[in-house]
């Protein structure tokens, strides 16, 4: 199998990681999708398999901040 140009540089050279967020929610649908095509995907050193948390609710992320690193909680997790 082999990847043409315009998938190399969808996945490499044009891929960018998204560090803002909007306040439009996700569909469970969307979540979904999401999932099946991550639960399968690498991990490091292939060691055991990946585990996601889908958090909507404020309470929720309140809840799961004191396990946060402290360089995610301000940037990024803001309860809302």
């Amino acid at each position: 199998m082999t990847i043409d140009a315009a998938g190399l540089d969808l996945l490499f050279r044009e891929a960018r990681t998204h560090n803002k967020f909007t306040e439009e929610p996700i569909t469970d649908e969307t979540l979904h999708e999401l999932y099946e095509l991550l639960k399968n995907g690498p991990t490091s050193a292939n060691s055991s398999p990946a585990r996601f948390l889908f958090v909507r609710t404020k309470e929720a992320k309140e809840r799961l901040a004191p396990a946060l690193s402290s360089a995610i909680w301000p940037k990024r997790w803001r309860p809302r």
